[in-house]
């Protein structure tokens, strides 16, 4: 769970830092957690198809569920925004 925590932390700076510098974007917080959720889908994606395991299926359908949530709360944020 620390390594979880760990890893998700480095992934929260490294995408803030490369959407500032590279792009000269600024991510909201809800940017930033959509963005990190579907690097999760992609690497228990990724580890279901290496393993080749079906038990990882539920987590990547657990967490398809939060992406579409966060799709529509941050169209409602720009949208309100603007």
């Amino acid at each position: 769970m620390g390594m979880i925590l760990f890893y998700s932390l480095i992934a929260y700076f490294l995408i803030r830092f490369i959407s500032k510098k590279a792009f000269k974007l600024t991510l909201t917080k809800y940017e930033m957690t959509e963005i990190m959720t579907w690097l999760a889908v992609l690497f228990i994606t990724f580890m279901m198809i290496k393993t080749g395991s079906i038990n990882l299926l539920l987590p990547v359908v657990l967490l398809i569920i939060p992406l579409i949530n966060l799709r529509r709360s941050n169209r409602k944020h720009r949208e309100l925004n603007s």
